[in-house]
């Protein structure tokens, strides 16, 4: 062994012993076992943000492509909970916001938004953390899980029960693909929220391409993991509606079920006199139409003009022969199946019907979906059938039911 191995030898355990020792010293973290038994844990009722589809004390996503509305809609539920309007646990109950938002500027676009939301915007509150390196100080949003504590000190100052986070990307540190990274940073946010009984609402984007909309979250799977509910975007083409479906509903019966809800222009004047066009939310109630049958609807939709007209008297004939020409929608799907369609033509071809209409809703609380012609009756049940259409008097598709229903205060 000659002199220069032995020094080099013992210059690399120098440097082993200095990486270890610096390693101890910045590692305080201490892990302690607890064990508690199931009997000294008290029971307590699920609250609601928003029955049934928000839950307080967790994080919440919403998760669509770019341009599907999903922070106008979050912007309507925070002046809705600040006006106690949501039917929910704190119906009745002013409760503050809180914005953590990275992609819109606040003075042409987040205020006007929330100004048309009608929110009062004394209750709202952008939360954005001061930070300075190096002895240069610069303003910029939150970082997870290291701001945490600083989270927690904005909810006890301002009362706030709700928080957008707009988009939860911007606020992670490390990979967002790696779920150790994901959980590191999300888990201390859930504790803070269940902890404080506020409900967290997470903006997200979707992966490209069609396929299970359940697997679309961009980043790990331990976004959804963490999440007790998860509620989809998407722009029916068709109608022009936003549909929101609920896909993950830990607390609840609602997964499957959705919403539908437009976007109308609306101009809101700024304090330097001019004016804005934004948009606003107006609510229009359930659909039986779910974001996985847009994602999909140009892989597996379109085909053939005749195969699309074949399906639109299919469903007609059916109808016409049931009791005042309505069925529930599975028992429709079923048949449809029987006789070579696909659930996905069925649906497609319910919505364009045009002449008649084929109308979609429920038939009472807690009922599945109905559909029904319209017009197909004369005199109540048991009537007459007005408009006879069947396959060989079927019209081209053109046109599309529209879901009833207006916003009038409170979310339901």
């Amino acid at each position: 062994m000659t002199a220069d191995t032995v020094t080099t030898d013992e210059t690399d355990a120098a440097e082993l012993r200095r990486i270890i020792n610096a390693t101890n010293s910045r590692n305080t973290d201490r892990r302690e076992l607890l064990i508690t038994p199931a009997s000294h844990i008290r029971t307590r009722r699920q609250k609601w943000l928003w029955n049934d589809r928000i839950p307080l004390g967790t994080v919440t996503v919403f998760a669509g492509r770019g341009g599907e509305g999903k922070s106008t809609f979050a912007l309507h539920i925070g002046a809705q909970a600040i006006l106690g309007a949501l039917e929910g646990d704190l119906y009745g109950v002013a409760s503050p916001f809180i914005i953590i938002s990275h992609e819109d500027d606040w003075s042409t676009v987040m205020k006007p938004r929330l100004i048309a939301a009608r929110a009062d915007t004394d209750a709202v509150f952008k939360l954005s953390i001061r930070a300075t390196v190096d002895e240069e100080t610069h303003e910029t949003v939150p970082s997870l899980p290291i701001d945490v504590e600083l989270i927690r000190q904005a909810l006890e100052e301002t009362g706030a029960k709700v928080i957008l986070i707009d988009p939860i990307s911007s606020t992670l540190a490390g990979d967002l693909h790696k779920v150790a990274d994901v959980r590191r940073a999300l888990d201390p946010l859930a504790s803070l929220a269940q902890e404080m009984e506020v409900a967290v609402i997470a903006i997200m984007h979707f992966n490209k391409g069609a396929g299970s909309v359940s697997d679309k979250l961009s980043g790990s799977h331990a976004f959804r993991d963490v999440s007790r509910s998860v509620l989809l975007f998407a722009t029916d083409d068709e109608t022009g509606q936003r549909v929101v479906s609920v896909d993950k509903s830990n607390y609840s019966a609602e997964r499957g079920s959705s919403f539908a809800f437009n976007l109308r222009s609306v101009e809101v004047e700024t304090d330097d006199g001019a004016f804005t066009t934004v948009a606003q939310v107006d609510y229009l109630g359930d659909t039986d139409v779910n974001v996985s049958d847009i994602v999909n609807r140009d892989q597996t939709g379109g085909g053939d003009h005749d195969d699309r007209n074949a399906a639109q008297g299919f469903i007609l004939d059916y109808l016409h022969d049931q009791e005042s020409f309505e069925a529930p929608a599975r028992d429709v799907l079923k048949a449809g199946r029987a006789n070579g369609f696909s659930d996905q033509e069925i649906k497609d071809a319910r919505r364009r019907c045009k002449n008649p209409k084929v109308a979609s809703g429920k038939s009472g609380y807690g009922a599945g979906w109905v559909w029904s012609v319209e017009g197909g009756t004369e005199g109540g049940v048991g009537g007459k059938n007005s408009n006879p259409a069947t396959l060989a008097t079927f019209l081209p598709p053109s046109g599309l039911v529209a879901i009833a229903g207006s916003w009038e205060g409170a979310a339901k």
